[in-house]
């Protein structure tokens, strides 16, 4: 089969392909606490991309992978949301997407907590939330357990699919996992609501 000719002008894809490639390699685990860690605070190729192949190379250490991500993604969240917002609020977001950014801290006012756990969970730009969570000085606490669980939930979900029926895995995860995760919080923010 011939190998598909990547445009020069599609860098993004090109990023992605190069993190793919990580995937066999010694330094995947380290590749993937990277990713992770970057992701979180800025705009960068999902960590998922590379979890799924090292998952599938490596089924018994999914949960290992899985790990590594979630810890990765959330020391990058507290980047977000300590560096990241200071950098905002003074002025110089126009780096990460300043417009973006102030629609989302209006909504923390209300909704904060479950914003930061729907970004975690789903393929919402999580970057864009943990910058917007330090911005609006949402209570520390409750942001490092919304990114927590949000996380183990995305990534561990991830690995279990993975570990449990292999190589079909990650044809239903492209397909399936986001449009679960959505449902998913849709259920939670349901939850939510009729709880307050």
């Amino acid at each position: 089969m011939e190998q598909e000719t990547i445009p020069t002008w599609a860098i993004h894809r090109r990023l992605y392909e190069w993190v793919l490639g990580f995937a066999k390699t010694p330094i995947a685990p380290a590749a993937l606490a990277v990713i992770a860690f970057v992701e979180a605070f800025m705009p960068f190729v999902p960590p998922d991309a590379l979890l799924i192949p090292m998952c599938l190379e490596k089924r018994n250490k999914s949960a290992l992978f899985a790990a590594i991500a979630v810890i990765g993604s959330v020391a990058g969240a507290m980047v977000g949301f300590f560096i990241i917002a200071s950098i905002i609020s003074n002025g110089a977001g126009w780096f990460i997407g300043e417009d973006q950014i102030q629609p989302i801290v209006d909504e923390f006012e209300v909704r904060g907590q479950l914003w930061v756990f729907v970004a975690a969970l789903t393929p919402f730009p999580f970057f864009l939330l943990t910058a917007a969570a330090g911005v609006a000085k949402l209570n520390f606490g409750i942001f490092l357990a919304a990114c927590i669980v949000g996380r183990i939930i995305r990534y561990g979900l991830e690995a279990t699919i993975v570990w449990w029926i292999g190589d079909r895995a990650k044809i239903f995860i492209e397909k399936w996992f986001n449009l679960v995760t959505i449902v998913a919080c849709l259920l939670v923010a349901v939850g939510w609501w009729a709880l307050r």
